[in-house]
């Protein structure tokens, strides 16, 4: 079975040790090889020995500064942050320079040059154009280069939080809607079981069993992230029969749901909202001129679902909102942006709704 790569649980405080000594070696051998190129024999472990404190300052400080500023969006923190890089690269540049003159001999002619490049003009002098357009070279090669891992790695972990942070906010609205499903179906078929239990309907037995395996299905089914079409469709047929079987066949209902046989999935609930909506204004609303239209197949991998019902427009109009398809709306974005398409026609008499879902 493939396991996803856990940075998390393999960076243990062990391993970032080890890592963080590696690191270090490596970064003293690339300052070794360049100042190695000046000669001065052992004198240049004191050069070495400044660049290793002056990296290893900022390479622990950059992290607050990425965390606490650039995470939030503001930048300016790093460029000040650069910049006072710079300066105290300079300042401690110098003073080593000041007291390692003090040591090395004139015959170490390349060092001696280099001690006479920061010193001779007085620190002001580091600043002037000519010299820090040479400076700047070696800042960047001897510190912006060890630090730019610890500045990417920062920055990665930061955009990973705030990705998790979006995804985790996402998922819970997920979950928040797809739990929304289940009460306001169940509330709708509730009150149809209690208007036949008023009538004393021999059938209401039968339907609330029909009931039971439906919110089985809600309850089992509704959880998974995707399930099979197949699943979905028979769930949609049992709620049509249960339709069927409270309206006593008084209600024209049309029904042509094809049956799928490759296996397609689907997340779970997101069609029966159109169902019920078109029971609530159709023979919910007003039994007179009421009908039921519903169609579902697959063509070229694209699921095509149709539901139309009639609309008395002299009835009253219900009191509670279309918050079910509002619901759908919003998980089909969440699903399947940029691949579905719904289409909604409301006429004087009559009340229509098309989705096609790319299934693939």
């Amino acid at each position: 079975m493939e396991r996803n790569f856990n940075w998390l649980k393999w960076y243990t405080p062990r391993v970032r040790i080890v890592c963080h000594i590696l690191f270090w070696l490596l970064v003293t051998t690339l300052y070794y090889l360049n100042y190695n190129r000046l000669g001065g024999g052992g004198y240049i472990w004191m050069f070495i020995g400044k660049e290793l404190f002056v990296t290893g300052s900022l390479f622990y400080s950059a992290s607050w500064v990425i965390f606490k500023w650039v995470s939030k969006g503001k930048l300016y923190p790093l460029f000040i942050f650069v910049i006072l890089a710079y300066i105290w690269w300079i300042l401690c540049s110098y003073f080593t320079c000041y007291i390692a003159r003090a040591h090395v001999p004139e015959s170490d002619e390349r060092l001696y040059r280099y001690l006479g490049f920061f010193l001779n003009g007085g620190f002001l002098d580091l600043f002037t154009f000519k010299k820090f357009a040479v400076l700047v070279i070696d800042f960047t090669c001897m510190v912006s280069i060890p630090l730019a891992p610890k500045l990417m790695k920062a920055i990665l972990e930061s955009s990973m939080k705030m990705v998790k942070l979006e995804r985790d906010n996402l998922k819970m609205e997920l979950d928040f809607l797809k739990s929304q499903v289940s009460p306001h179906f169940l509330f709708n078929t509730l009150n149809s079981i209690y208007r036949m239990s008023e009538m004393n309907d021999p059938e209401t037995p039968d339907t609330v069993l029909r009931l039971s395996n439906l919110a089985r299905y809600i309850l089992y089914q509704g959880k998974n992230d995707d399930i099979f079409l197949s699943k979905e469709v028979d769930f949609i047929k049992d709620y049509i029969n249960l339709a069927t079987l409270r309206y006593g066949g008084k209600i024209p209902i049309e029904s042509n749901i094809a049956n799928i046989e490759e296996p397609y999935k689907i997340v779970p609930l997101i069609l029966i909202p159109f169902v019920e909506n078109a029971f609530k204004h159709g023979p919910d609303r007003s039994r007179s001129d009421a009908w039921i239209d519903i169609s579902l197949r697959i063509t070229d991998d694209r699921l095509i679902f149709s539901v139309k019902n009639g609309v008395n427009n002299a009835a009253e109009k219900p009191n509670f909102g279309g918050f079910g398809l509002q619901n759908v709306r919003r998980r089909l974005e969440l699903h399947y942006p940029h691949r579905h398409k719904l289409t909604i026609v409301e006429s004087e008499n009559s009340y229509s709704v098309e989705l096609t879902v790319d299934l693939k």
